[in-house]
């Protein structure tokens, strides 16, 4: 996003999660619907305790990794996202839908969420392939 042309600012900003620079050699940066992109994905695959000033937040899907893949762990899993979002982003998100679809064969859960920022007025649709370690 080219911010200095722009005349609406988002809100939201992180660095983009695959890093990189731009052509001027800035870090690559994320604004509104990618950064908050970024912010769940980060989430997803973080690990509880993780978080050094929230100890408590994160790991709701990483507990899962280490149980074998079946299909009675799905809706364990979509809980887990549904409470995790609800408990660690501020201001809060709306979940228009968690989808959790297991890939026996290369062994990974694919996850896929749409959510809703009221406050930010951002929707983002998130998706992601998560290693089973068992």
């Amino acid at each position: 996003m080219d911010i200095a042309n722009s005349t609406e600012v988002p809100i939201i900003y992180d660095l983009n999660l695959t890093g990189g620079a731009d052509p001027y050699g800035h870090i690559k940066d994320a604004w509104g619907a990618d950064a908050l992109n970024n912010a769940i994905k980060m989430w997803i695959a973080s690990y509880r305790g993780e978080a050094i000033r929230n100890p408590n937040s994160g790991g709701y899907i990483t507990q899962w990794l280490m149980k074998p893949m079946n299909e009675a762990n799905i809706p364990s899993i979509t809980m887990s996202i549904k409470d995790g979002i609800e408990q660690d982003f501020s201001p809060s998100l709306t979940i228009n839908a968690v989808t959790v679809t297991p890939n026996y064969v290369q062994r990974y859960w694919k996850i896929y969420l749409d959510v809703y920022s009221s406050d930010l007025k951002i929707r983002t649709q998130v998706s992601a392939n998560i290693k089973n370690q068992v």
